[in-house]
């Protein structure tokens, strides 16, 4: 089905993809959040949404092509200034930050408006972030160019940042990877909410234990991942066939 795709096509539809996903579900948050990636073989360039359109609308063509600088390569139209200051800080920093998603989705952003943020080791879904996870304690002014040196050095050696009274940052090598954590991280942030709600105490699983069995989710993430992300696209190509234009 999707053959004949370049390998930047494929990035474009990929993204597309989980632009329509997370507005289905309700992880966007009108035209703002940012979801980038970084054009294949490139170190330079990034795949941006043009400030102003709304999610359930994307299409493969839509995406910008930007610098480091926010100077637009192609593509119609401008990047949002904090997309810009957060990702194009952390695709420049971090190079394994090739697909970075940001979002405010309530399960996730719910969690870091507690005191403590911090995500339980009391699932399963949590356990694939067995010492993946970061937190900020005080997120600050997205507009503000510093904020991306500060969220660098969160990222430098985690996948996963808890943003206090915010949101959460998700960076990683591939799309379907970031998108399989976000998929995960939310859910696990749903069920702990839950359990929370019921005033009863969390049965935390015991370290010894969630070092080892995290790390075999970690493996079978992987696979399962990338299938997952298979089916999604051969479901959103059938249900929007504009996304690939």
């Amino acid at each position: 089905m999707f053959d004949d795709l370049s390998p930047e096509h494929q990035l474009r539809f990929d993204l597309a993809l989980i632009h329509r996903y997370m507005a289905d579900h309700y992880w966007h948050e009108g035209v703002v959040n940012h979801l980038t990636a970084m054009l294949p073989d490139s170190a330079e360039h990034f795949l941006a949404l043009p400030y102003g359109l709304h999610w359930s609308e994307v299409k493969s063509s839509d995406f910008l092509v930007a610098d480091f600088d926010g100077h637009v390569i192609s593509g119609v139209g401008e990047v949002e200034p904090s997309n810009l200051n957060i990702h194009g800080a952390i695709h420049q920093q971090v190079p394994r930050a090739r697909a970075i998603l940001h979002s405010h989705q309530p399960n996730i952003t719910a969690l870091t408006l507690l005191k403590d943020q911090t995500i339980t080791m009391s699932s399963q879904h949590a356990l694939r972030f067995v010492e993946r996870i970061a937190y900020l304690g005080v997120y600050g002014d997205p507009s503000d160019t510093a904020i991306g040196g500060i969220i660098v050095d969160s990222l430098k050696t985690k996948d996963v940042l808890m943003c206090a009274n915010h949101g959460v940052i998700i960076s990683r090598p591939y799309l379907w990877d970031a998108f399989d954590d976000l998929y995960f991280l939310d859910r696990a942030c749903e069920i702990q909410l839950k359990a929370m709600h019921t005033g009863r105490e969390l049965n935390v699983i015991p370290e010894s234990t969630d070092n080892d069995y995290g790390q075999n989710i970690i493996k079978w993430s992987k696979k399962e991942g990338q299938k997952h992300f298979i089916a999604l696209r051969r479901m959103y190509h059938k249900k929007y066939p504009d996304l690939v234009q």
